[in-house]
């Protein structure tokens, strides 16, 4: 894996546009020089960029989207062994938390997989996309499991969904 290391970058002064009629003073808010003295902006060196934000900072993360899918599906099946030892009903209860778990993870483990197909030709659109359809799939899944299961019970189902959401939470601290 290489190392992302930041490079000075060069700019050089733009033609400034001339000034629709509604501005005044003849200049937009939207300068095409970096400052008002016209002096390029340096990005910062990999030593200033350590100075600031300390080493840990430019690592890359160990947490990968398939493993905070995979602590998900852990989350998920903790939830629902609790519900179905503790619950009054064991069946329905830990059927409703394995359910709502599903209804988190099996959108991300998707999304999980068109991140690990597009790695090479990753774009803002694509993650954009991906992220609409795990929007989409989740309130369809959402309505399959009201529709479908009768045995629903709703506080395990959405328990269990808000904990495995916040995974990505733990993801993130734990980085």
């Amino acid at each position: 894996m290489s190392k992302l290391v930041p490079k000075a970058v060069v700019t050089e002064p733009k033609q400034h546009r001339p000034a629709s009629p509604n501005q005044a003073g003849g200049r937009d808010d939207w300068h095409d020089f970096p400052d008002e003295s016209g002096e390029p902006i340096e990005a910062l060196s990999h030593d200033a960029a350590v100075s600031l934000f300390g080493e840990k900072a430019l690592r890359p993360s160990r947490m990968t989207p398939g493993k905070v899918v995979l602590a998900q599906v852990a989350v998920t099946v903790l939830s629902a062994l609790a519900w179905a030892l503790f619950a009054p009903q064991p069946a329905p209860y830990g059927w409703s938390a394995w359910f709502g778990g599903a209804v988190c993870f099996i959108p991300s483990a998707f999304f999980a997989f068109r991140l690990w197909l597009a790695r090479d030709r990753a774009s803002v659109g694509g993650l954009v996309l991906g992220e609409a359809i795990k929007v989409f799939a989740t309130v369809a899944l959402f309505v399959l499991v009201v529709v479908l299961y009768r045995d629903l019970r709703w506080v395990p189902m959405l328990v269990t969904f808000l904990l495995a959401l916040k995974t990505y939470w733990v993801a993130l601290a734990i980085r």
